[in-house]
């Protein structure tokens, strides 16, 4: 049975799967997998830029990831970043439910976002442009243009291994990866 979202049990243990998956797997860890959003989460809590330009940023967003099987990515993917002030409070994947409920939600194809992840694609030009779908208010995401350019830069200096990247065998134990841990935490 899965754990439920929003309860101690859930983040505990999430936190649990997340240690013993940051010791076997190999770095650089795999975009997006729950090890390398740890990273990108403490890069993030860190980043003395990110908290000046983001000290008027409130609300969640959540990362909308459209499935795509090539990759290992048989289902979408939600990344939730609780954002406040400058403050990162905390990075998850989590259930649909828990990314759509976000005060911002971005949706777009993986390979879009790898566009983005790569720093080919501006993420605020390319929700103006239609290419992020945004859910939420783009005025208050283009008053905090610096600090979603930061959150791009920040995973550029992270790095890590992208799913066009990896060999067939590489895709499918990522999906094996993440059906697992969809099951076990209703991802």
């Amino acid at each position: 049975m899965p754990y439920i979202y929003g309860t101690d049990e859930w983040d505990e243990a999430y936190q649990e799967e997340l240690s013993k998956r940051m010791e076997s797997e190999t770095q650089p860890y795999i975009i997006p997998t729950p090890e390398w959003v740890a990273v990108y989460e403490k890069a993030l809590q860190g980043d003395a830029e990110y908290k000046e330009v983001a000290k008027d940023w409130e609300g969640s967003v959540a990362l909308h990831v459209q499935a795509k099987p090539e990759y290992g990515l048989d289902d979408d993917l939600y990344g939730l970043l609780d954002l406040w002030h400058g403050e990162c409070r905390s990075i998850r994947i989590v259930p649909m439910e828990a990314g759509e409920s976000a005060d911002f939600v971005i949706t777009a194809s993986a390979d879009r976002w790898l566009s983005v992840f790569r720093k080919e694609l501006e993420p605020v030009k390319g929700m103006m442009q239609g290419k992020l779908k945004l859910k939420g208010d783009l005025p208050t995401i283009v008053r905090n243009v610096r600090a979603a350019t930061r959150l791009v830069d920040i995973i550029a200096d992270v790095g890590g291994r992208f799913p066009d990247t990896l060999g067939p065998e590489e895709v499918e134990s990522l999906r094996a990866a993440v059906l697992e841990l969809r099951e076990r935490f209703n991802l």
